[in-house]
């Protein structure tokens, strides 16, 4: 489990980096920088209240979560590198010639 992780009953819960250093395995990337993406949808209109009343609002969904690549390094930034290095070659054994 990653550093920032925190196990509840039946729940997992990942920090930002955590997350980034998740999908930055799954993707099997080996180089660069990289942050949490998300993409969220809002809608706004009337909101029902358990008075019975409507009032102004506004709802918040989050429809993706994904990586981008980041210029530099930022607070919430992974090295890909460090966290998941590229795998070293196996040297061929020498043919006896």
């Amino acid at each position: 489990m990653p550093t920032d992780s925190v196990k509840e009953k039946n729940s997992y819960l990942h920090s930002i980096k955590d997350l980034t250093e998740i999908l930055i395995k799954h993707h099997d990337i080996h180089e660069g920088f990289y942050d949490l993406a998300y993409e969220v949808n809002i809608a706004v209109g009337s909101i029902p209240m358990p008075e019975g009343i409507a009032l102004p609002g506004a709802a918040v969904g989050f429809s993706r979560i994904g990586i981008k690549p980041a210029d530099a390094m930022g607070s919430h930034s992974v090295d890909a590198a460090t966290v998941n290095p590229k795998p070293k070659k196996l040297a061929k054994p020498k043919s006896k010639a």
